[in-house]
């Protein structure tokens, strides 16, 4: 039998260290995030400039950070993506006052983000099947990775990670999302960036007059300027606040587990990853505590702020462990593939949107392109510089529709069916598919929702 003093200090204890080093990328990240002015113009986050400052000091390059304690950095972000998701819909109360103002834009935002969402992964298995198995020998599943890694993010790329190792033998595919949610967050970053020059100059903003130069917003907040980022709903004496929502995090990913674990005994599957089911737990416990009173021990802003935590650490361990030789290998069908799907990405914000959004269509355009090649938080960056007193009602609306979206595509249940989907149907066929649900869905959009005598302009 192995002392449990070994144990402790061979796995507990190495995962502190794991912990403690993305600490430090963080720190260090962040200061020189601060201190830099062309990053601060940027909007580079300083998850982002952790992680490739541990993509340098790791193994591929100066070897500071050895090849094992990165292999284990890299498989946070897979347990990281549990907690994220499993905090989405905890804390969220109803707006039906307010869905029923913005119904008109409520349902065009649903159908702009599965409209792009298959459009993404349908795209990408056409171009595998039809390009880059023929010509680079890719494995089927490549075509799933922009979804997963634009759509998705880093959080799902991670997930998806030992789905792709385990259940496909396919490791490649784990740097390989990566790769792309790391290439979508620079795209979004950088495009999004540029599209909101262009739109100031050319008066389609509703409220931004002049081309943005750079982050204005202040960064570090002194005593006296500080905003409460929480709020405690119990008292100290009964459980410290943080303590009480992270157990129930921890029921809610207890019941995504019992899920996976009802699924594999009903139906015999086992490559389902955990996260999406957690954040189904999360959901089934919030229905229930809000309609009680205890809906007032819930905060939401704790929530997120355990959220954003995870996230942060999930974003530097994902682009930190991205194996740059397997990166080296798929170079040339991971750049047409970013390239295609980049500027499809942008057809759909710049040509779709002002045809079916009634109200501040290219704030509620702008916030869907980042989410939808980066992150959320991303998308809502770019609302901000758009829209910095938040004026228009973009926000609004994205975070009514967001239910209705975020469980299912962009990182949810149907995201995560893609590899099952593709290895039944084969890359072509499910590429048909897909981008046959994605045109149908426009065409909807366009015949149901257009907007007659739209103008691109809006002052």
């Amino acid at each position: 039998m192995i002392p449990v003093e070994k144990i402790a200090s061979g796995t507990l204890g190495n995962l502190l260290y794991y912990v403690a080093v993305i600490g430090v990328l963080l720190v260090a990240a962040t200061l020189i995030r601060l201190k830099v002015p062309f990053l601060r113009k940027a909007f580079i986050p300083a998850s982002l400039l952790a992680g490739l400052i541990g993509l340098i000091l790791g193994p591929h390059v100066l070897k500071v950070i050895p090849a094992d304690m990165m292999s284990s950095i890299g498989a946070l972000p897979g347990h990281m993506i549990t907690v994220v998701f499993a905090c989405m819909l905890l804390g969220v109360r109803s707006e039906k006052g307010a869905a029923k103002a913005y119904m008109h834009d409520t349902i065009a935002g649903i159908g702009w983000k599965y409209c792009c969402s298959f459009m993404q992964v349908g795209v990408g298995c056409l171009l595998t099947a039809l390009l880059f198995t023929p010509a680079f020998g890719v494995n089927g599943l490549f075509g799933s990775l922009f979804e997963i890694g634009f759509a998705g993010g880093h959080g799902t790329a991670g997930g998806m990670s030992t789905v792709f190792a385990e259940t496909y033998n396919w490791a490649d595919g784990s740097d390989l999302g990566k790769t792309t949610a790391t290439i979508g967050l620079v795209f979004g970053i950088f495009g999004g960036m540029a599209i909101i020059n262009i739109a100031v100059r050319r008066k389609w903003t509703k409220v931004l007059t002049e081309p943005t130069a750079g982050n204005t917003a202040k960064e570090v907040f002194p005593e006296g300027a500080r905003e409460a980022s929480a709020y405690g709903t119990v008292s100290n004496d009964v459980i410290e606040p943080f303590g009480f929502h992270l157990g129930v995090i921890g029921i809610a990913i207890l019941i995504g587990r019992l899920i996976v674990w009802g699924f594999g005994r009903i139906f015999h599957y086992t490559g389902l990853p955990l996260f999406p089911f957690a954040m189904i737990g999360g959901w089934i416990i919030n229905l229930i505590v809000q309609r009680t009173s205890l809906r007032d021990l819930f905060d939401r802003k704790t929530f997120m702020r355990i959220q954003g935590m995870a996230l942060e650490v999930l974003v530097t361990g994902a682009v930190a462990s991205i194996s740059i030789p397997v990166v080296v290998a798929y170079w040339a069908p991971l750049l047409i593939g970013a390239i295609v799907i980049g500027l499809l990405t942008v057809f759909l914000t710049l040509w779709l949107s002002p045809r079916i959004f009634q109200d501040c269509w290219f704030e509620q355009a702008i916030i869907r392109y980042g989410a939808y090649t980066g992150v959320a938080a991303i998308g809502y960056m770019l609302l901000r510089c758009a829209d910095p007193k938040m004026e228009t009602s973009a926000g609004t609306i994205y975070a009514l529709d967001s239910p209705f979206n975020s469980p299912f595509i962009g990182g949810g249940l149907i995201t995560a069916m893609w590899p099952a989907l593709i290895t039944a149907m084969g890359a072509l066929r499910f590429g048909v598919a897909a981008c046959g649900i994605s045109v149908a869905i426009f065409l909807v959009l366009l015949f149901a929702l257009r907007i007659k005598n739209f103008r691109m302009q809006q002052r």
